[in-house]
């Protein structure tokens, strides 16, 4: 039977949502499923999968290796006359077992097939255990040894249940030649009685492993679904967090987000501290350009205007659409000069700037420029709007802060 249909069945007897594997599926016929999603859900469940499957086999793989010499003793006790001859071929068999546990815990080979490798581990004890039982006379304790690594497999082994089934396969494959070449025969009580162990191994092994791997699977895909939610939950927070402080149009950041940094800058510069400066801006004429080239066309200029500040600004300035046409710039440790020689830098890269459907000079700006330290936002703002309804008085200019007050001794020397 198919491992699909297997855990099909298992998950009809157990509670709960249907098995993971079939409901991805299921979602993924449905109209808007979304197929390499599910695919990828799926790829890292089989890693996971993976991941446990090799871990659990290197659990099995190292008591088998160090288990089965030990269980000389008992041959020791049981078969004296064959103990020696039975502990130099569980030693004989140790030499692949050992192998098989190097090449799991530290090849590739290791890592793409751990189920392989932990059944060509059990191998050997399987074989070795049904070829003790052919000579022995304690059948039923020795065949006893056979439950172990079924159990071992059904109850540990972190992958699909025909691993289980192959095990079982062998060990009956073992067992059955036990029997028909046996030197000195085997009594038919004995042989009814390891049959029905094993039967009995056989079945609880089985829907055990059936079980747990359903369950086992059905965790990981809910734990790997959970972790991708959270993860696309982070990215649409953090996107939101984004939309909440950018201004839709020109990508700029909001008014928003420009109260918030603001704040920030003046409360970080208080009087003696390096300046905050800030460049409002103004697009000239913005309601012609509306009425010449519609709403689409003074949306693009916007958009080109805005691409242009953002390409000359400094990467810790901060470029924001304020309003309608106003735009601002605000420059952190940066004094009158530094914002004066950044405003006329943009006002004539703006003027050479002719976005399609645009005569050249028709994009200008009006900019006014204002700096200092312990000033308030209200303040610094106040004194950069004077200085922007100055530059708009000729449009296409930049007001600068005006020139100190000279006091008297200067207009004395002047005056000689």
């Amino acid at each position: 039977m198919p491992a699909s249909a297997i855990r099909r069945l298992v998950g009809a007897l157990l509670p709960g949502d249907p098995p993971a594997e079939d409901s991805a599926r299921a979602e993924s016929r449905e109209p808007g499923g979304d197929a390499a999603a599910e695919a990828e859900v799926e790829a890292e469940v089989e890693a996971l999968m993976m991941q446990r499957a090799r871990i659990s086999g290197l659990v099995i793989g190292l008591v088998a290796v160090v288990v089965f010499p030990a269980w000389s003793l008992l041959d020791f006790y049981l078969e004296p006359a064959l103990a020696p001859r039975f502990l130099a071929v569980r030693l004989l068999a140790d030499v692949p077992m050992l192998a098989g546990l190097f090449l799991l815990w530290r090849s590739p080979l290791g890592r793409r097939r751990p189920e392989l490798l932990t059944l060509a581990i059990l191998a050997p004890v399987q074989i070795t255990v049904a070829w003790m039982v052919a000579h022995v006379e304690n059948t039923e304790s020795y065949a006893s040894g056979l439950l172990l690594a079924i159990y071992g497999v059904g109850g540990i082994l972190a992958a699909p249940v025909r691993w289980t089934v192959g095990l079982v396969t062998l060990t009956w494959s073992a067992l059955g030649a036990a029997v028909l070449l046996a030197p000195r025969g085997i009594p038919d009580v004995d042989v009814a009685a390891v049959v029905v162990w094993l039967a009995t191994a056989t079945v609880v092994a089985t829907v055990t492993h059936a079980v747990r791997h359903t369950l086992g699977f059905r965790e990981l895909t809910t734990r790997v679904n959970l972790l991708r939610e959270r993860e696309r939950t982070r990215l649409l927070l953090d996107r939101l967090e984004r939309l909440s402080h950018e201004d839709p149009l020109t990508g700029l950041a909001n008014r928003r987000r420009w109260d918030a940094e603001l704040t920030a800058a003046c409360a970080g510069s208080g009087p003696g501290d390096d300046p905050v400066a800030v460049v409002v801006i103004d697009v000239d004429h913005f309601k012609q350009v509306n009425d010449r080239h519609g709403h689409a066309g003074g949306d693009m200029a916007l958009r080109e205007v805005a691409r242009l500040l953002i390409r000359r600004v400094r990467a810790g300035d901060l470029v924001a659409r304020l309003g309608g046409d106003e735009l601002a710039v605000l420059m952190p440790g940066s004094d009158a000069d530094r914002a004066t020689e950044l405003a006329e830098a943009l006002r004539k890269a703006v003027a050479s700037l002719v976005p399609p459907g645009f005569d050249r000079g028709e994009l200008t700006l009006s900019l006014g420029v204002a700096a200092g330290s312990g000033l308030t936002p209200a303040e610094l703002m106040s004194r950069a709007d004077e200085r922007l309804y100055v530059a708009k008085a000729t449009r296409n200019a930049v007001g600068t802060p005006l020139p100190l007050p000279r006091g008297a001794n200067e207009l004395a020397a002047e005056s000689r």
